[in-house]
């Protein structure tokens, strides 16, 4: 059995920075004497939480309470993995409550980890956002670097690290890129393991990735190999705290838990997106075949090209043709954004595959090498066109669990989707064998919301989320 926890909280209002997160309970457990002067929603919902799904409940209520004491011993390298995304919502209305895993939520998880090491042990919070990232002014503005300050103050051996090896700026509008040669990673190929292992010669020539240069994605998933470049610091993780921000998502109709181990990869030339063309071409582009959708692809290609190689003169002819091309297309389904989209759902498995099995050294064993417990935030999810797009959709619910896939069915059901309409979900109960993720065979729904406890998924009630424009009328509920 798994269970997935439902926690409904009083306020939408996540707590401000200025008191760093800090709980305004004086709970029997907590460690420190700085609280909070206004109500702390989150960190009581998180509090709950770990009190739902049962953990160390014969010491609750006394100042030995060790939740996470079940998946963390003291000695051990924890990982924390927020969703990071980007620094600011490309919907100027958005705002970036529903964009990224706020820190205070973050902030709880690190009090009870702290309590779980017991003065031995290392935390790291990281992530690989996207390419174009302002990962410091992000980590400034948000909370987190003063946060993790707080704890580093306290002797807390933590860091926060951004795992990507490239980032770039848009110059002109073209990506330039940077390399930091002191990023941490291992190329680990799944080789006859990967779920592209079955595609043709054809489709492995035409995977791509949106703005990356089309030359290195193929040399790394082709008939010889499927490479992925994960993270040192999540295969020398002993447990992974995986934080999702769940919302809609233009590529994988939902992010939850599964993809947000996307952000575990350290060079994003890795991670195949969609192949180029129709439906009736092989492809899963676009649904329908299109010369014009044809050329805007190679224009693309094109662009990209000449961004890797820094000719950036090109980069932007190419660019304006393939904006040109837009006025001709009449279509919501473009660069893989849309319900036919079948390349996301095999990255998001073969990734999810080498974080659960992969161990430090990047061999895949047949044994788990690392727990995983999910915590994910609700509070204030996004709707309509996220992942960068997301407009803010007020939830106030934190869910948790240690089964990705009860955990994504569960948080597609709350947005009122029907979980056997989403290729990630559907893929990744499909897996059999020795990396088979469903090892429990039933999923416990338990909550707050006393018509949710012990409730079937069926049961329920979708909150109504608008799905992405290429989504809209494929993924909902019935």
């Amino acid at each position: 059995m798994s269970t997935v926890s439902i926690v409904k909280i009083d306020s939408t209002k996540y707590p401000e920075k200025k008191e760093l997160f800090r709980p305004s309970t004086k709970y029997p457990e907590y460690l420190y004497d700085d609280f909070s002067t206004e109500e702390n929603y989150v960190y009581e919902g998180i509090r709950e939480s770990f009190i739902l799904l049962g953990l160390d409940k014969n010491h609750y209520g006394s100042e030995n309470w060790n939740p996470l004491g079940e998946y963390i011993s003291p000695g051990m390298n924890i990982l924390i993995k927020p969703n990071l995304v980007m620094h600011y919502n490309k919907n100027v209305d958005g705002g970036i409550e529903c964009l990224y895993t706020q820190p205070s939520l973050v902030a709880a998880v690190i009090d009870y980890i702290i309590i779980a090491l017991k003065g031995y042990g290392k935390i790291v919070v990281g992530d690989a956002p996207m390419q174009e990232c302002d990962f410091n002014f992000l980590m400034v503005e948000s909370g987190y670097r003063d946060l993790i300050k707080y704890y580093k103050d306290k002797g807390i051996d933590i860091d926060l690290v951004d795992f990507r090896e490239l980032t770039s700026k848009v110059i002109g509008g073209v990506l330039h890129s940077t390399i930091n040669a002191s990023d941490r990673g291992r190329i680990i190929n799944l080789g006859n393991e990967s779920e592209f292992s079955a595609c043709s010669e054809e489709e492995l020539g035409k995977i791509r990735i949106t703005d990356y240069d089309p030359r290195e994605l193929v040399k790394h998933h082709n008939s010889q190999k499927h490479e992925y470049y994960i993270s040192q610091y999540i295969l020398d993780a002993n447990v992974i705290i995986n934080m999702p921000k769940p919302k809609t998502h233009r590529k994988a109709g939902m992010t939850g838990a599964l993809k947000n181990f996307v952000g575990a990869n350290v060079r994003k030339e890795y991670l195949p997106h969609h192949i180029q063309g129709s439906i009736t071409e092989n492809g899963d582009e676009y649904r329908d075949k299109s010369s014009i959708h044809g050329i805007r692809s190679k224009l693309l290609d094109k662009r990209n090209l000449y961004s890797a190689q820094g000719k950036y003169g090109l980069a932007k002819v190419y660019k304006m043709f393939a904006r040109l091309t837009t006025v001709f297309i009449q279509s919501d389904y473009d660069e893989g954004s849309w319900y036919g989209n079948d390349t996301i759902s095999k990255t998001i498995a073969d990734i999810n595959k080498i974080v659960y099995h992969a161990d430090k050294d990047g061999i895949l064993r047949v044994d788990k090498t690392r727990k995983v417990l999910i915590v994910g935030d609700l509070v204030v999810s996004g709707e309509k066109e996220g992942p960068v797009y997301p407009s803010p959709k007020n939830v106030g619910i934190i869910c948790t669990s240690d089964n990705p896939i009860y955990f994504d069915e569960v948080v597609a059901a709350i947005m009122g989707f029907d979980s056997n309409k989403i290729p990630t979900i559907k893929r990744c109960k499909s897996i059999t064998g020795k990396y088979s993720f469903n090892s429990a065979s039933v999923c416990m729904l338990t909550s707050n919301i006393e018509f949710m406890n012990n409730c079937a998924l069926d049961e329920i009630p979708g909150l109504g989320f608008i799905p992405t424009k290429g989504w809209m009328g494929h993924i909902e509920k019935e």
